[in-house]
């Protein structure tokens, strides 16, 4: 009896991004292509990590001066990377040395 193969590799690569676990790691990378594409050289520089954790997004700036200035453009930060992801990834951003 011949099989039939129904599901296109597509659906079958969601199937086990969803199954194992794996969106989470995948938006981690997508974020930081994102990062070091869209922000430029200088907060570049100063920028130690990227880290997603649940829904909360972890970026480590080494510069307290950048940091504050960061903190007041949370939500610009969230809603910027969010259309670029394509959908409500990140609920909060939260700045750390």
């Amino acid at each position: 009896m011949k099989r039939s193969n129904d599901q296109s590799m597509k659906e079958i690569l969601a199937h086990l991004v969803k199954r194992d676990g794996m969106k989470q790691p995948l938006y981690e990378v997508e974020i930081r292509e994102i990062w070091l594409r869209e922000m430029g050289d200088y907060i570049n520089k100063y920028t130690r990590y990227i880290r997603l954790r649940g829904h909360v997004l972890e970026i480590g700036i080494t510069s307290a001066g950048l940091r504050d200035e960061m903190g007041y453009s949370k939500k610009k930060i969230t809603s910027f990377l969010n259309d670029r992801l394509g959908e409500e990834v990140i609920r909060d951003v939260i700045l750390r040395h």
